[in-house]
């Protein structure tokens, strides 16, 4: 039978970005005891005050909960829940102590005086004349967000993501909502097309409505460069996959994306003569660009006055005697305007670099060493005893601009540039970095090509290797170096099809085989390894990491985070956002890049603190201390346990690697490969022996929808004629 009830939202236990799906645990009006409310409930924060409709069920596994049907955010109703909306942020002037005062002074008529009378205000002792001023100032403001409340609130539209609207758009707000809401998919934070398309419908957009379909050909288009990491998609399929999506006639999809591609909202191309793809202009311009990017960098080889390499002077600065085929990369490198240099563990990349650093210097030439992230960079300047950064701290970002400062009009000062872990490098930040590099340069790309592509989109390593057009160093297995090792050993046997070598267990062993049948047992095992190495390796040890391909299941990243969490780390919580908790000592990970703290994708750092008086949790990476609101903590993720893609570029000293039946959908060659080799001096391999043969015999690479090699073929051969 459905109902109405009023609530208050106590946890937010669940809640799915793609479809708005949430289970929440609430207390009701006029009952004792807390129940769970489960349905579509974008944006809806702890704290918030809801009046939903919906039906009392009784789940087989939960138990008694409300399947809501529709739902409105209203304004709190108790005293803690107007102090804590009032001091939000939301109104302008008003901290904790003065709402406190405020709601103690005027209680079920303090939204109505801030609004229609602040005046009155002055009845309380110690609110400065500044403070009315300001709250008057923005009274205007604050009936907009009202509105907007009265408007989206029924729609499941929470308090958080109304502020940001108004934030963005102001007095315009309603005007946007009215004309075209999937505006806010670019304009604000947090909005994706699901958000847009729910306000759309309050505000009476029409189904074939034109900027609700070109919003729905962009978020498929988003969703294949995200997910599959895809630069284009074969317009057939984009019209099906729209087309349901939105609802509408595949026809009207069709002439919707012909309009885009006439707008220079979108690129058509055809493949092979027959196959017709689109992509978005952007990346079709990108594309362009990369490809006369690389090619005037190639040519301008022909100018590159030719160095002569003394062997004998690098031995002696580097102790290293080069077998024939490194010898060959160095000449190359320096010689060269692009040079790639490929290779597994134990081929002596790092001897590479180091020896063409010591060729290029002695020849009074600079030398600038970059890799995608933090950990790889630290990694190569304790080898090479050499500086390097980050990419994107090597290009600097603009505070003002949130540009990259070295670009065509501002290169980068140097004769030459080692790029190292390249197979990390994604299409965009490819581009910014061929834009930063003068006709003067040296570009030496340092990766290997059997591990996985970058976290984001483009295959820019394997599209160099394969337009055929760059001098390309293949390094091959060097035994010497690598016999008495069997991580390198079996790594090699992962890339080539062969089975592990598995040896009894013994103390020096270097790759442990824990056969389990569970994911429980998995669990455990990792728990109890931690645990025996934690005189070796404290539990958040930047040298031991946890790797696992999913994040779902017992034995998922989610799963063995919190439990290692719970576990070892018994300090108190200090922050919590949403389902995450922290706690001091925390081992974490940044999930984005974010030019304004300077800290980028896939960096980890330790909780040191919380800062009370700021509300904000300070986190140690390598000695840099940042600090994070609590509405920022959603870019932070606990990362005791990591995705193999996560870990690339990085490596460890020990590792817990997890190869489950759980992640059958994820295994393959190319990634049990890339997890292996981030182990410097120890794995645990913690599988079974079919998931091991699965993943090994799974030898299809990824496949990434890209057309850098047809441009590149493209503009070489014009050259030519």
């Amino acid at each position: 039978m459905v109902a109405q009830f009023k609530v208050k939202v106590l946890k937010k236990i669940f809640y799915s970005e793609e479809t708005g799906f949430s289970v929440c645990r609430v207390s009701v009006k006029g009952q004792r005891e807390n129940t769970t409310i489960v349905g579509n409930l974008f944006d809806v924060n702890e704290g918030d005050f809801l009046e939903i409709e919906g039906e009392v069920v009784n789940h087989p596994k939960f138990g008694e909960q409300i399947k809501v049907n529709t739902s409105k955010s209203i304004l709190p109703q108790d005293r803690e829940g107007m102090i804590k909306y009032l001091s939000s942020g939301r109104i302008k002037g008003i901290g904790k102590k003065i709402a406190e005062k405020i709601v103690d002074r005027f209680y079920n008529e303090t939204f109505d005086i801030l609004e229609k009378n602040p005046e009155r205000l002055r009845e309380i002792k110690g609110i400065q004349k500044k403070v009315i001023e300001e709250i008057k100032k923005n009274a205007k403001d604050n009936k907009i967000i009202r509105e907007l409340t009265v408007k989206l609130g029924p729609y499941g539209i929470g308090h958080e993501t109304i502020f940001k609207i108004f934030k963005e758009f102001a007095e315009d707000s309603f005007k946007v909502l009215e004309n075209n809401p999937y505006l806010l998919i670019r304009r604000v934070r947090g909005v994706g097309f699901r958000i847009a398309d729910t306000i759309a419908k309050r505000f009476g957009i029409v189904n074939n409505d034109s900027f609700r379909i070109k919003a729905g050909i962009d978020f498929w288009l988003s969703q294949y460069e995200q997910k599959n990491g895809d630069l284009y998609i074969e317009e057939p399929e984009l019209a099906v996959r729209a087309a349901a999506l939105l609802d509408v006639d595949e026809q009207e999809v069709a002439n919707n994306i012909e309009q885009m591609v006439q707008q220079n909202l979108l690129a058509r191309e055809q493949i092979d003569g027959h196959e017709t793809v689109v992509m978005t202009y952007k990346n079709y311009a990108i594309e362009e660009m990369t490809a006369k990017h690389l090619y005037n960098l190639h040519n301008s080889s022909l100018n590159l006055a030719p160095l002569q390499v003394n062997f004998d002077y690098i031995f002696k600065q580097t102790s290293v005697k080069l077998t024939e085929e490194q010898e060959e990369a160095v000449i190359s490198a320096v010689n060269n305007r692009i040079t790639v240099i490929t290779g597994g563990p134990g081929t002596g990349k790092t001897t590479i670099i180091r020896a063409i650093i010591e060729s290029l210097e002695k020849d009074g030439k600079s030398v600038l060493i970059a890799a995608p992230t933090g950990r790889a960079a630290k990694r190569i300047e304790e080898a090479t005893l050499y500086p390097a950064s980050t990419i994107h701290r090597m290009l600097k970002i603009d505070p003002e601009t949130w540009k990259f400062v070295h670009d065509e009009q501002n290169p980068l000062p140097a004769d030459a540039i080692i790029i190292d872990e390249f197979s990390m490098v994604d299409f965009f930040l490819f581009y910014s970095l061929l834009k930063a590099i003068s006709q003067h340069t040296r570009l030496i790309i340092i990766g290997d090509k059997d591990q996985l592509p970058s976290v984001g989109p483009g295959n820019v390593l394997r599209d160099l290797i394969d337009s055929g057009y760059f001098n390309v160093i293949y390094l091959n297995r060097n035994f010497r170096q690598t016999a008495d090792s069997l991580i390198i050993e079996n790594a090699y046997r992962i890339n080539s099809g062969d089975n592990l070598i598995a040896k009894p267990y013994s103390e020096d062993l270097d790759f442990v085989l824990i056969k389990v049948t569970s994911e429980h047992q998995a669990l455990e095992k990792v728990l109890r390894i931690i645990e025996y190495y934690k005189d070796n390796y404290h539990f958040n040890s930047s040298e031991f990491q946890v790797l696992v391909p999913m994040y779902r299941g017992n034995a998922g990243i989610d799963n063995i985070n919190w439990k290692i969490q719970e576990t070892f780390n018994k300090e108190q919580t200090v922050a919590k956002k949403d389902k995450m908790v922290f706690k001091r000592w925390d081992k974490v990970m940044q999930l984005k890049n974010n030019y304004e703290k300077e800290i980028f994708n896939g960096e980890q750092g330790v909780v040191a603190d919380f800062n009370r008086e700021k509300k904000a949790m300070i986190v140690d990476f390598d000695g840099n201390f940042l600090e994070y609101s609590i509405d920022e903590l959603e870019e932070l993720t606990l990362s005791y346990a990591v995705s193999v893609h996560k870990a690339q570029g990085s490596e460890y000293d020990m590792l817990a690697l997890v190869l489950l039946p759980a992640h059958s959908i994820m295994l393959n060659r190319e990634l049990f490969y890339t997890a292996v080799t981030r182990a410097k001096k120890k794995i645990f391999l913690i599988s079974d022996p079919e998931t091991i043969r699965r993943a090994i015999f799974n030898a299809a690479p990824a496949k990434r929808k890209t057309l850098l090699p047809k441009r590149l073929q493209g503009i070489f051969e014009f050259k030519k004629k």
